[in-house]
């Protein structure tokens, strides 16, 4: 079992719904907003730090997963995305 872990601006969430659905991905969960700073500044989604961040996570088998994060950076890489970034982390245990 591995998770793909997205975190993208808040602002491509439909567009990666779409790209998820595209590849047949099994489910996925949203955390609508995640704060943060790195290397593209700090995202907060307030007026003095605009352009929230969002996380998706999808769970599915070591090749579907391998599948789907491959193709999902295609898809990012594609649209010129320099903010996303994906992870792919295989997952020891799940309850």
């Amino acid at each position: 079992m591995k998770m793909l872990v997205m975190v993208a601006d808040a602002s491509r969430l439909e567009a990666i719904r779409a790209d998820l659905a595209a590849i047949a991905a099994p489910g996925y969960t949203v955390i609508p907003v995640a704060e943060g700073h790195g290397r593209t500044g700090v995202h907060a989604g307030d007026r003095v730090h605009p352009g929230a961040l969002t996380l998706v996570v999808v769970m599915d088998e070591d090749a579907n997963a391998t599948r789907a994060f491959d193709e999902m950076v295609k898809r990012r890489d594609a649209r010129g995305d320099d903010i996303s970034r994906l992870f792919l982390i295989p997952v020891e245990r799940q309850a």
